[in-house]
């Protein structure tokens, strides 16, 4: 039938039944003190640490900086554009969710100047549009649901429950993904994960290998700059609770 076969219909019936189970694990998770760190698996996750480290030293380190050697900056920075750009179909339904008719707007006129260069020129940052990147994990903040545990995951790193709630849903149901396949878009991924880690290697060499805890530093700088985005570039340490003389 007709119904079964709509890659519309589908997508829509597969983001109803993952938000829906994303939301019910976000609302399991108790409060925790702004403070403190609510990370009740530290040992744990710091193997998983070790292993992430190991990995870096031994694959995704060489593998990244081979990369940016072998690769023209032109070509490099194509590839990081035509992954921003194919994900932002999935950030335009995470604006609409979170009610951003603002970012909605800077997504949709985004998506439409870099369309002219075939998602590999970024016309649009050059104009100076802003980007403003939201996911679901930013979506689940928006409606209120808690953070969570923090806890690293094999090969991805640091993140929190919500974020990996998040990750899962955006990578999932990236309606670029869903009409155009999957490899498309990991391989872009994978390409642009290879570049960041090439340009932003001097910060990620010294928080693994120079600092006294690797650890406790990753966790620290994960949640400070993802604190910093979900506050729209306000730093939470700054931010003052209107209800704290009552």
């Amino acid at each position: 039938m007709f119904f079964n076969k709509s890659p519309l219909i589908r997508y829509t019936a597969k983001a109803t039944a993952m938000a829906s189970a994303a939301i019910a694990l976000s609302a399991c998770t108790p409060p925790v003190s702004k403070s403190a760190f609510n990370d009740p698996y530290e040992p744990q996750n710091r193997k998983v640490h070790k292993f992430n480290k190991g990995l870096d030293r031994a694959l995704v380190g060489p593998t990244a900086k081979g990369y940016g050697f072998i690769t023209p900056p032109v070509l490099i920075n194509a590839v990081d554009n035509a992954a921003a750009y194919l994900g932002l179909p999935g950030q335009a339904i995470n604006n609409i969710l979170q009610g951003d008719a603002k970012g909605f707007g800077q997504t949709v006129l985004t998506f439409t100047l870099n369309t002219l260069t075939f998602g590999i020129g970024d016309l649009a940052g050059n104009a100076g549009v802003t980007d403003n990147n939201a996911d679901f994990g930013q979506t689940l903040d928006v409606w209120g649901f808690r953070e969570g545990i923090y806890h690293e995951v094999p090969v991805l790193g640091p993140s929190t429950e919500r974020d990996t709630i998040g990750f899962v849903v955006d990578t999932a149901l990236n309606p670029t993904n869903f009409f155009l396949g999957d490899g498309i878009g990991l391989t872009f991924g994978i390409l642009d994960r290879l570049g960041d880690r090439n340009e932003f290697s001097d910060v990620i060499e010294d928080t693994l290998y120079k600092s006294e805890d690797s650890y406790a530093a990753a966790r620290s700088l994960y949640l400070q700059n993802r604190n910093f985005k979900l506050n729209n570039g306000v730093n939470e340490d700054s931010l003052e609770d209107p209800f704290a003389d009552f």
